[in-house]
């Protein structure tokens, strides 16, 4: 049942817009891009829920340690994000180094860019589209997603028993003591069999400048599964560690999102009201975003 709640939550969690890709030409002249900080937005309300220790941190210092994880862990998605951009065709990226540098005269450390700021980030590197990114699940899923998921799967799972048992009592009371490991991979993540499952969600947004200012694209990523080939390139102590999964899926959503980026991000005409047009970036994500 594991393989088919896992492949349930693939489909839930990626959406459509992975499944029907076809090439399509890079941007021509090349779009030079920035990636804005990205920032850390998932409910993390202790350390341990993403860094594997070997004792537990004391109390007094769990609040300056969490902080300390937030801050590294926005530095490495802004780096992650950054480099991913720069491997797609077409794109010319600011580097990472050069944009912290300019981002340390800004202020506000780990807060979102207001809109005079994003301009002023776009003037100083002379980018054509700035792109600004949340992380909004980091190894514990918003309840809606995994409540909906295993609920999915259990009902399939327990109408499919159901018809063949005739309704046994005996059988139906097994199922859902078989049932109680998938409530970890769903709902926070797990480890078993050399495989990892750490949730991460992003959401990128994309400005233009020219030839009309605004946002032109909002687009989600997800993605749950370390395969154990992944973590094989770790040595054995490391494999286990929630920050080394959780930091190996957060780099395949940035690549992944860079991908969707390749073959969609290009700047957009202006509408009737001088906005400019929307990007499709829509997605099972956000749908159930508007459900809850």
């Amino acid at each position: 049942m594991t393989r088919v709640s896992l492949s349930v939550l693939v489909v839930l969690l990626t959406g459509c817009s992975g499944l029907w890709t076809r090439p399509v030409d890079p941007p021509n002249p090349p779009l030079k891009v920035v990636v804005a900080p990205v920032i850390l937005e998932a409910a993390i309300t202790k350390s341990s829920q993403i860094y594997s220790f070997d004792e537990a941190p004391p109390p007094e210092i769990e609040p300056t340690l969490l902080a300390q994880l937030h801050d590294e862990i926005q530095v490495r998605a802004q780096r992650f994000l950054t480099d991913a951009l720069a491997r797609q065709e077409g794109f010319l990226v600011v580097p990472f180094d050069e944009t912290r540098r300019m981002l340390a005269d800004f202020g506000s450390p780990g807060m979102p860019l207001t809109e005079e700021q994003i301009q002023n980030l776009r003037q100083q590197t002379g980018a054509d589209i700035v792109v600004s990114a949340r992380i909004l699940d980091y190894g514990v899923v918003r309840w809606q997603y995994w409540v909906t998921g295993l609920v999915v799967h259990s009902s399939v799972g327990l109408t499919v028993l159901g018809v063949a048992t005739a309704w046994n009592p005996v059988a139906i009371g097994a199922y859902f003591v078989y049932e109680l490991p998938d409530v970890a991979i769903w709902s926070g993540g797990a480890y078993a069999f050399g495989w990892a499952f750490r949730p991460v969600r992003i959401e990128v947004e994309a400005f233009q400048h020219k030839p009309c200012s605004g946002l032109i694209w909002t687009e989600q990523e997800a993605v749950v599964k370390v395969p154990g080939k992944t973590l094989a390139e770790y040595p054995p102590e490391d494999r286990k560690r929630k920050e080394v999964q959780l930091e190996v899926n957060l780099n395949r959503a940035m690549s992944e999102i860079a991908e969707t980026a390749g073959r969609k991000l290009r700047q957009q005409p202006c509408a009737e009201d001088g906005t400019p047009e929307q990007i499709d970036g829509s997605s099972t994500l956000q749908f159930l975003d508007l459900l809850y």
